[in-house]
């Protein structure tokens, strides 16, 4: 046997005895920090990651300096103005200090977590671990959000505006919506729409002239939002974190994703971690 085949294996044999005595010297390098920004679907997906790779055997801090920072609620039309947020995790009972805060050492000997593609497509991967998943499940009836009318079977279609016009490279049109809920109309009577602006009147019009029952929730907190998202049955997602999170954790739900997330950008990072969850793929016809 060549010499370094030896030196390998003898090596191999080490680890194995040392990983066996202590599993956490060689679960991951450097500690890793997860941040927390943004609303509550970005923190729903930070929150996952860091459970994710709690799991995984890996020593890992929250950076929770975000919210040091008062809340502010941008105005819609201001470009570049956006929202920063408070803590929205408590009806999941998770609070910042549920989380370890990062230590005081150089950041150098760190491995930072940041916001962007990478980010969203670890979060995919947190959220689709089942017990994951049950750290944000809903036990509460929705009996006191919607009418009982509306119960089980609604389609929720999530309206993406508020600030995220501000600063979004890409929207999903109107049209766009309003063409794949009239497709829809024949699987289910009600549609509850959720929104953080007002949705324009030919908006309602039009989903009024197809639908039985129709809600428009365009003033609600996200927490009641997202709720009405989770619990639908047919769910209709903007291109927006808040929307993906709703949809990852809505086990029963018909799911319509956008194929366009952001502009000119290359969106191969977050795409291909959801294809892979897909069996299907919808056919349009012209």
């Amino acid at each position: 046997m060549p010499l370094v085949n030896i030196f390998r294996s003898a090596r191999e044999v080490f680890w194995e005895i040392i990983g066996t005595l202590r599993p956490s010297a060689w679960s991951g390098s450097r500690p890793v920090v997860v941040t927390f920004t943004g609303g509550m679907g970005a923190q729903i997906i930070s929150a996952a990651i860091y459970f994710l790779l709690k799991q995984e055997g890996r020593k890992v801090f929250a950076d929770m300096s975000y919210f040091e920072k008062s809340a502010h609620i941008a105005t819609e039309g201001t470009a570049g103005d956006i929202s920063h947020w408070d803590w929205q995790l408590h009806s999941f009972s998770l609070f910042p200090e549920s989380f370890d805060a990062m230590q005081k050492l150089h950041r150098s000997r760190y491995k930072i977590i940041k916001d962007g593609e990478n980010k969203s497509s670890l979060g995919i991967k947190a959220l689709s671990n089942e017990s994951i998943r049950q750290k944000f499940t809903d036990k509460e009836s929705m009996k006191d959000i919607l009418p009982e009318r509306f119960l089980p079977n609604y389609l929720c279609i999530h309206v993406r505006r508020g600030d995220y016009v501000n600063v979004a490279s890409y929207l999903v049109d109107d049209e766009d919506f309003l063409e794949l809920a009239n497709k829809i109309s024949g699987l289910v009577d009600s549609v509850v729409i959720v929104s953080d602006s007002m949705i324009p009147d030919a908006f309602r019009e039009q989903i009024c002239g197809v639908f039985k029952n129709a809600l428009f929730l365009d003033n609600v907190d996200a927490v009641t939002t997202h709720r009405v998202m989770r619990n639908a049955r047919v769910l209709i997602c903007s291109n927006s974190q808040f929307s993906l999170v709703a949809a990852l954790l809505n086990r029963r739900a018909l799911v319509f994703l956008p194929k366009k997330w952001f502009g000119n950008k290359s969106q191969k990072k977050l795409t291909e971690p959801l294809n892979a969850l897909c069996d299907f793929q919808v056919l349009k016809s012209d």
